[in-house]
């Protein structure tokens, strides 16, 4: 007996390109990340609930304010002698050289992070574990175009995950924080 699988559809409904959004979150504050192949749970096998993840108090979390339908993400499955990886890895590019840039690209030497992300679907995705992260990697280039090419990648065992959202006060909700300017208390 063979049973057939269907993969996909023709009509797969919008299919609007680059990254919308993208955090990133020092793995090391990373305590724990429900891992949904090792630990599968009732959304999908490659899903991880708004709850999946735990940070540790004070942790920082970086917002990458590229130009808008700028960054791309790329991943690819290769087999090496350890078995299979997936090289992943954002590009895009900061319109010119800046100060700020620079030094944030300094301070993240001997770090490793995770990727909190979206896409202009509005599929939420979660690229790196608490145990392999990404890398942030410059580039300053200042020629007929004056600009800095970022890049954040790496090798990972396991495949980007989705994630249920990527609403940051439904994964931190004992954060209380916003991107709003507020005079009160534990803003």
């Amino acid at each position: 007996m063979v049973t057939a699988i269907k993969i996909g559809t023709f009509d797969q409904g919008s299919n609007a390109a680059y990254v919308r959004r993208l955090y990133l979150l020092d793995s090391a504050t990373l305590d724990g990340l429900l891992d949904p192949i090792r630990f599968p749970n009732a959304i999908n096998s490659l899903t991880i609930p708004v709850d999946g993840l735990a940070v540790s108090i004070g942790t920082e979390l970086t917002y990458l304010d590229f130009q808008p339908k700028t960054c791309v993400f790329n991943e690819n499955r290769n087999l090496d002698s350890n078995g299979y990886l997936y090289e992943v890895g954002f590009s895009f590019d900061f319109p010119r050289d800046r100060f700020e840039i620079v030094s944030w690209a300094q301070s993240t030497r001997y770090k490793e992070y995770v990727a909190l992300w979206e896409d202009y679907t509005g599929t939420a995705y979660i690229t790196g574990t608490n145990e392999i992260g990404l890398e942030v990697n410059i580039t300053r280039s200042i020629t007929a175009l004056n600009k800095m090419a970022v890049q954040v990648s790496g090798k990972m065992v396991t495949p980007t995950y989705y994630l249920e959202s990527v609403d940051l006060s439904l994964f931190f909700p004992a954060a209380d924080f916003s991107f709003n300017f507020s005079l009160d208390f534990n803003s």
